[in-house]
């Protein structure tokens, strides 16, 4: 019986040594050591299919992908950091964007090459921040804010769906509405580029008819269909067609409203001079209110500043459309002769004792537009009237919340402590402290920017906060360099992350300290 037990036990201790063996010899797990730590992974194969998944998620949409994948490359230490010097070295991210979380997963490693490489990219992070804001200084729109030019679009928005709805009751009496249903929906769309117009546009023509695209866009111009002539405009204006103008100035004058409206769009979109003594008169002496109003617009799009006199006498126009057009044009030609007549029209229009002014002036439309101007042209001596417009809760919130906008435009102190106020009082209404938020993001002033660092971790403001410092630049740098001491990993990778989109060399030692 023992040497039953004997032989059992022995095959048991063999058959334990062959499965041991096996294992050793066909198994790839391994723990790989590096400078921050100890990662685990099964095979070499696999944790190079780890580090190239993380990587490509540094390619995601999802910021807070990033960050989390920067924070996996990280814990897998020396391996993923000699693929991130590759890919760094090789400039083959697929943006700077992207390149900056490379960084910062180059970071979050640990590995000893990080200063020599981050230094040597915020050079030329620093010179690309530096050539990008000078060529913004040059740009014409640079000083146009977000909600001005949303505002304006709005209203290019709403005279194109006049033209598609009267392109509509036209097609109804002809009796062919089939055919320009699809029109009609490019007129209406959020989208607008000429492939959307050209296929209209040249519906009337064989595939033999002679000529290029533009040729056969001008030769549009001449068709007898409204629609036609609508379509082609509309296309050589998102194209910039300077050989279309004399012909889209004569369809101004001559044709029928909808087909004016949309040949005073086309004229602001290409922005040729040649266009404004026809556009002035339009606006001054036109019976629609949809081509006055695209005609104002249409003078500030060509940014003709000779015009202001002409457009502020529109201020009194008996149309809303016209009037709020007027205002926004004079916003952004942002000649400072408009203050007064822009403020006028805030006081004229004001509630007083609870009671609502029967002025055309106390319309939220127009008041709204005239705030977003008073923004853009930045005079001070617009900041009282827009302070009492924030606080006072018998204006529409949406008067008010454009109040908090342009105030961020406005370099005034007195702005800029009003705007303080009103975000740290919690009763207020949420839009306007959001929209307070944004104007203080837009602000170069040092108290605001301590504000937005504390606000990095906000599930409401971080991401604005995160735009704003990146914006704010070298003036942001010192308090990002102290916020890299923080204990929450997430916002030190914010923190971190920031620094290295401004660039600043000053921020090199720091990160380097923060992330041993």
């Amino acid at each position: 019986m023992s040497g039953v037990r004997w032989r059992v036990s022995l095959l048991f201790a063999l058959i334990t040594l062959s499965i041991f063996f096996s294992l050793l010899a066909n198994s790839d797990r391994f723990m790989e050591f590096s400078g921050n730590g100890t990662y685990t992974q099964t095979g070499t194969g696999s944790l190079n299919n780890s580090i190239i998944n993380l990587t490509n998620r540094l390619e995601a949409d999802n910021h807070e992908a990033r960050l989390n994948a920067a924070a996996e490359l990280g814990e897998i230490g020396r391996p993923a950091a000699n693929n991130l010097v590759d890919k760094i070295a090789s400039n083959n991210s697929s943006s700077e964007e992207i390149n900056s979380y490379m960084l910062l997963a180059l970071l979050e490693t640990g590995d000893d090459r990080a200063e020599n490489i981050l230094s040597e990219n915020f050079e030329k992070i620093g010179a690309s921040n530096n050539a990008t804001n000078e060529s913004k200084a040059e740009e014409w729109k640079q000083g146009t804010s977000e909600d001005t030019l949303q505002a304006i679009e709005a209203k290019d928005t709403t005279t194109r769906k006049y033209i598609a709805d009267s392109i509509a009751m036209d097609s109804a009496r002809a009796g062919d509405r089939g055919e320009t249903n699809a029109f009609e929906r490019a007129l209406k769309s959020e989208t607008q580029n000429s492939s959307i117009y050209v296929p209209f546009a040249l519906s009337d023509f064989g595939p033999e008819e002679p000529g290029s695209e533009t040729e056969k866009l001008l030769k549009a111009l001449k068709s007898n269909k409204g629609s036609t002539r609508v379509a082609a405009m509309m296309a050589l204006g998102e194209m910039r067609e300077e050989a279309a103008v004399n012909p889209i100035i004569g369809i101004l004058t001559k044709d029928y409203p909808p087909v004016q409206a949309s040949a005073a769009i086309a004229l602001g979109k290409i922005g040729d001079e040649r266009a404004v003594e026809v556009l002035r008169k339009e606006m001054k002496d036109g019976d629609n209110e949809y081509v006055k109003g695209s005609s104002a617009i249409a003078l500030a799009r060509i940014g003709d500043e000779n015009s202001v006199p002409y457009i502020i006498d529109r201020l009194r126009d008996q149309r809303i459309k016209v009037r709020s057009s007027a205002a926004l044009a004079l916003g952004e030609i942002g000649n400072e002769t408009a203050v007064e007549p822009l403020i006028e029209i805030l006081k004229t229009g004001k509630s007083t004792e609870g009671q609502k002014s029967t002025s055309l002036n106390a319309n939220p439309d127009v008041r709204k537009s005239v705030i977003l101007a008073l923004g853009e042209i930045g005079s001070t001596n617009s900041s009282e009237i827009l302070i009492g417009i924030i606080t006072d809760k018998e204006e529409e919130l949406e008067v008010r919340t454009a109040a908090a906008s342009a105030l961020g435009n406005i370099k005034d102190p007195k702005a800029v402590e009003t705007l303080k106020q009103t975000f740290a009082d919690e009763t207020m209404d949420a839009n306007i402290r959001n929209a307070t938020f944004l104007a203080l993001s837009k602000t170069r002033d040092q108290e605001t920017v301590g504000m937005l660092v504390g606000k990095l971790g906000d599930e409401e403001f971080g991401a604005i906060a995160r735009e704003a410092l990146i914006d704010q630049g070298e003036l942001a740098v010192g308090p990002l360099i102290e916020n890299l001491k923080t204990e929450d990993k997430k916002i030190r990778a914010e923190t971190a992350l920031i620094l290295i989109e401004i660039g600043d060399q000053r921020a090199v030692t720091p990160l380097i300290e923060a992330y041993k």
